[in-house]
């Protein structure tokens, strides 16, 4: 179970790694941001499965409809994320970020017919409690348009982070766990490249014409290629972890520590971007944490009995 834990930990490390990478340049197109995170991360999964001795055994599918729905909720989601980084602190994105397994209990309920107890319906409201604590002071009256851009790009990426999650669940039914990373991460590296390419010969007299134009690809000076490619590497070794944390330890104790990238981000965010934590930012993540940690508690419980 250590080891489980271990790898959990070191996988939301090098995730709130590769996210400060991103936030540092979020002057790039975030097509392109998307395109460095999902191309190189193929590299350490294709190597990891060589290890195995499971490539290319282990991408063989039987759903590739499945693989397809899973891909567009997760570019969407990593798309709008990246684009939140732009505008908020990390502590605050992360933060936002929790709606996410709180909404996987929602639409768990809704698409797979789970059995929702009333205790864990409970943990869920603490937990939006403190995401409307987040957002409410990035979208109120007085708050600053970037922000309350930042804060809508990241709820709604945790919104599409559930769906994704919500069929990955349904997919590792069937399908081997490479298979279904080699197929996000392609299909991610592809759609980046249809955006870079509609935007280099997008008119400028078509509609979203400045949208559009400003994801055309942007050539990196010499030292920027190697943080840019880090940025995917440090991605895909994060995800290997992530998939490794599940084989050692159960799920609902590995969600636990999903929590430890507050840490990583507000260590991140104070020494890289000056970032000092707000008392709001602190209350609503604390808030969440609760929920979130209480719904993984009484899942647990309901398990049991």
């Amino acid at each position: 179970m250590l080891t489980g834990i271990a790898f959990k930990i070191a996988s939301t490390l090098f995730f709130s790694a590769m996210l400060a990478l991103v936030k540092y340049y979020s002057a790039y197109p975030v097509s392109e941001l998307v395109f460095f995170r999902s191309s190189f991360a193929l590299i350490p999964l294709v190597f990891w499965l060589l290890s195995r001795g499971d490539f290319p055994r282990a991408l063989h599918t039987k759903n590739l409809g499945g693989h397809l729905v899973r891909s567009i909720a997760g570019v969407g989601s990593m798309s709008l994320m990246f684009a939140a980084y732009g505008f908020l602190p990390l502590a605050d994105v992360t933060a936002i970020g929790y709606a996410g397994p709180l909404l996987i209990v929602v639409f768990s309920a809704l698409l797979l017919h789970e059995k929702v107890t009333l205790s864990r319906w409970s943990a869920v409201m603490i937990g939006f409690a403190g995401v409307i604590v987040m957002l409410w002071e990035h979208l109120g009256r007085h708050a600053d348009a970037r922000a309350s851009v930042g804060a809508l790009c990241a709820f709604f990426a945790a919104v599409l982070v559930s769906i994704a999650m919500i069929q990955t669940r349904r997919l590792t039914k069937t399908e081997d766990t490479g298979a279904i990373v080699f197929y996000f991460q392609t299909s991610t590296t592809l759609a980046s490249m249809l955006v870079m390419f509609a935007a280099e010969v997008w008119p400028d007299a078509a509609p979203f014409a400045s949208a559009m134009q400003s994801q055309a690809w942007v050539t990196p000076s010499l030292e920027e290629w190697w943080p840019l490619i880090a940025l995917g590497l440090l991605g895909g070794i994060g995800q290997i972890f992530m998939t490794q944390s599940y084989r050692y330890a159960d799920a609902s104790i590995i969600a636990c520590f999903d929590y430890t990238s507050m840490i990583w981000a507000l260590i991140i965010g104070l020494l890289f971007f000056a970032e000092a934590p707000r008392d709001v930012a602190l209350v609503g993540a604390g808030i969440i944490a609760f929920g979130g940690l209480l719904a993984i508690y009484t899942e647990r419980a309901a398990r049991k009995r």
